[in-house]
């Protein structure tokens, strides 16, 4: 997972583009990937890959430069996702037992129904990805009038509001509510 080259295509392709050359908002495709998998999980946002002539590509060795963060974003969207009907432990074996790839030569061997299972995966979080890179394009485009101070405000209020949030928080309350936003 996470080691070849990685294409998207059609109105993401341009949003990443936007991102990286116009808004000069991130340095790489990879770092706007990155991004988009967790506000994608954080807002519960997915989106299907739409067929263009558009394309952006992040190359394998931006994966492979990225390799650990990549992981425990998959890790932390798969954990968190409630859409699939995986239990709690098919959601573990996911993230810390399965593997993506045939290999005859692996103990315990890997069965078809694991590479299959966690294609699936993959594409739930590539999903998310692409949900993410809608909200990044959404908030560098419109803010388009928005002076530097404004965009620091606002970050600086996000942080603290999430940080409230949290040392509000009693051990009785439901873990899904913590990282949900407000509005």
């Amino acid at each position: 997972m996470f080691e070849g080259d990685y294409t998207i295509y059609g109105k993401h392709a341009t949003y990443i583009k936007y991102l990286v050359n116009d808004a000069k908002a991130f340095k790489r495709y990879i770092d706007v990937y990155m991004a988009g998998a967790a506000l994608g999980a954080l807002y519960e946002r997915r989106a299907e890959q739409s067929d263009s002539t558009d394309r952006a590509r992040i190359y394998s060795d931006a994966f492979n430069t990225e390799h650990v963060k990549c992981n425990e974003l998959f890790r932390t969207v798969i954990l968190a996702d409630t859409t699939k009907s995986w239990s709690p432990e098919e959601r573990a074996n996911i993230c810390f037992r399965y593997r993506d790839k045939m290999d005859e030569n692996a103990v315990p061997p890997v069965t078809q129904e694991e590479v299959d299972i966690m294609r699936e995966a993959l594409a739930l979080f590539n999903a998310y990805v692409l949900g993410g890179i809608e909200i990044l394009y959404d908030s560098f485009s419109s803010s388009a009038t928005i002076s530097m101070d404004e965009t620091v405000d606002y970050a600086y209020k996000t942080i603290f509001d999430q940080h409230s949030l949290i040392e509000s928080r009693s051990d009785g309350d439901d873990d899904d509510q913590l990282l949900r936003p407000e509005y």
